[in-house]
């Protein structure tokens, strides 16, 4: 039997642990290429943004959450559809469509792409 010492435990315990399925991964990049070709306007916390600002800011967002979260959805839910700072949720506006939650929006998106994926 080995033994693990104090600093060995500390440094196993401080390692993040990836969470995120390689599947979910994958769906959350779509998601993002999604984003950045949209042609639509990302409204956050009263400002407008890109498609291709929104894509940069969400990938930032998703790289520091990525050990956090387990799928898809949470990423959808926890990280693409408000504002860590105000709780503010996130809104789109694309062309010829009225303005819409981006949570209902991403939502919408990943259920066309796991459709896809089975047809």
């Amino acid at each position: 039997m080995q033994k693990t010492t104090l600093p060995g435990l500390l440094l196993i315990c401080a390692l993040p642990v990836q969470a995120i399925t390689p599947q979910a991964d994958a769906e959350v990049q779509q998601l993002l290429n999604f984003v950045g070709k949209s042609q639509c306007t990302f409204i956050r916390s009263g400002t407008n943004y890109s498609a291709k600002e929104a894509q940069e800011h969400l990938g930032m967002k998703y790289g520091k959450a990525k050990n956090k979260i387990s799928s898809s959805e949470d990423f959808v839910n926890e990280v693409a559809s408000k504002s860590y700072l105000t709780g503010k949720p996130y809104t789109v506006q694309c062309p010829k469509t009225a303005e819409q939650p981006a949570k209902n929006w991403l939502s919408t998106e990943l259920k066309r792409l796991r459709a896809e994926k089975k047809s």
